[in-house]
């Protein structure tokens, strides 16, 4: 789905409506539905535009690859 940017008409507004975070008047969402909500309440609505790049994966945390030791069943 789409991403939409969400301007409230309160520029400084930050709080949540309809499923969608804002901060200082910005939010985002792919919600469709929440977009439709935002469109009838006079929010401005705006497409992201994809810059056709792969998201990056996100690097591990060497520390995060460590296993506790695996334990037998008691028998």
């Amino acid at each position: 789905m789409p991403r939409h940017t969400i301007e409230t008409p309160v520029d400084s507004y930050t709080g949540h409506v309809a499923g969608v975070d804002f901060l200082e008047g910005r939010g985002e969402t792919s919600d469709e539905n929440a977009v439709a909500y935002f469109q009838r309440h006079g929010y401005t609505v705006t497409p992201v535009e994809d810059d056709g790049k792969p998201a990056e994966p996100p690097v591990a945390d060497p520390d995060d690859t460590k296993r506790s030791p695996r334990r037998t069943p008691a028998k």
